[in-house]
């Protein structure tokens, strides 16, 4: 089981074919000021819920800049993470998704704990939905 307030090294999406699934096959909404891809599948093993966190370099050229977005997206869903990991495990699916930080400007912590949560609340939402079969 893992830590409460933990973001291990399983729940991080890394696997280069799993992200280019989830930005060529998945699903987007937006929660200012991040915009949400979002993949819902079947499969047995590892982490129930995998995220991943991008910013780009459009707006954000030196990396110190797009680190230290990266490092508030991760502390919010970290801190904020367990009713999704909950829908997630209740529906007993998989689940991956991208956080990708669309702002011009440096947001404070109170902005991005706010968007993460409304995206973990939309998610939480999406999962709970009954299926549509007729697909």
């Amino acid at each position: 089981m893992a830590k409460k307030y933990g973001f291990t090294r399983q729940e991080k999406l890394k696997s280069v074919v799993s992200i280019e699934k989830l930005f060529t096959g998945g699903r987007l909404f937006w929660a200012y000021p991040l915009s949400v891809h979002y993949r819902i599948y079947n499969d047995e093993g590892g982490a129930a819920c995998k995220m991943l966190v991008s910013v780009g370099k459009h707006f954000f050229k030196r990396a110190v800049h797009r680190n230290r977005i990266k490092r508030l997206v991760r502390e919010a869903y970290r801190l904020n993470k367990e009713p999704l990991i909950a829908a997630v495990q209740q529906a007993n699916i998989r689940l991956d998704f991208g956080v990708v930080y669309k702002s011009k400007e440096i947001a404070d912590y109170k902005t991005i704990e706010a968007g993460i949560k409304q995206a973990i609340e939309k998610l939480a939402e999406i999962i709970a939905k009954p299926k549509d079969t007729s697909a």
